[in-house]
């Protein structure tokens, strides 16, 4: 399978780095292929990783991996064209951010009202794709092959089409997540984002950032 990452952040070089460990040709979609921390990227394995642009890494991807800062993710969209999107599973990493950072109690604040979620303007964004939210909620270092001493974290996705989630889930379990659960359709999306807040706060209060959540069953 080929994989379009669009964002050329830590986020996006690791889930490639992942993802081509585990078999994925990958080509990440950027505005400036020649920065210096992508080229370095190419150069580690260029049997399997590529760099275009957004357009280029779209139409590449049999599935997309969004990785995009959300301020920036409409117009990335836009660049890459919505036609190229259609018919593929879309895994939305993104959170709805305003990007100003954390207030003094080290809370993070999202630029969507009324309770909307990325997952689902996303999803409005891109009506012919299978959009699937995932991966939005655990630090960057805990993305593949997740090791945590108090055991294994809980990784939530959440969309609309089933065969999408199906896809994305085996995806996951490559990637060494061995705790996936379905919450439903892509209007959960709006919670499993705010599980970044927690995440960001606890990290803000405790100068620790190597925590994920877990959700435990009888």
């Amino acid at each position: 399978m080929k994989v379009g990452i669009l964002g050329s952040g830590v986020v996006g070089r690791t889930l490639a780095d992942g993802l081509s460990r585990i078999g994925y040709h990958v080509m990440i979609g950027t505005r400036d292929i020649q920065k210096e921390e992508l080229q370095v990227w190419l150069e580690t394995n260029r049997e399997y990783h590529k760099l275009g642009s957004f357009k280029e890494a779209t139409i590449f991807g049999d599935l997309i991996v969004l990785c995009t800062q959300w301020t920036g993710t409409k117009n990335v969209i836009e660049q890459a064209g919505i036609w190229n999107f259609k018919n593929k599973v879309v895994v939305d990493v993104t959170n709805p951010m305003d990007g100003k950072g954390p207030d003094e109690n080290g809370r993070l604040h999202f630029a969507l009202t009324n309770n909307g979620s990325a997952g689902e303007q996303v999803q409005a964004w891109l009506p012919d794709s299978h959009v699937v939210k995932a991966l939005n909620c655990v630090g960057n270092i805990h993305m593949v092959q997740p090791q945590l001493e108090e055991g294994q974290p809980t990784m939530f996705i959440a969309g609309n089409d089933d065969l999408a989630k199906k896809a994305v889930n085996e995806i996951l379990i490559k990637l060494g997540w061995k705790d996936v659960l379905d919450m439903g359709g892509i209007e959960i999306s709006r919670d499993i984002e705010a599980l970044c807040i927690l995440w960001y706060a606890y990290g803000f209060r405790t100068g620790s950032w190597t925590h994920a959540f877990k959700l435990l069953k009888k």
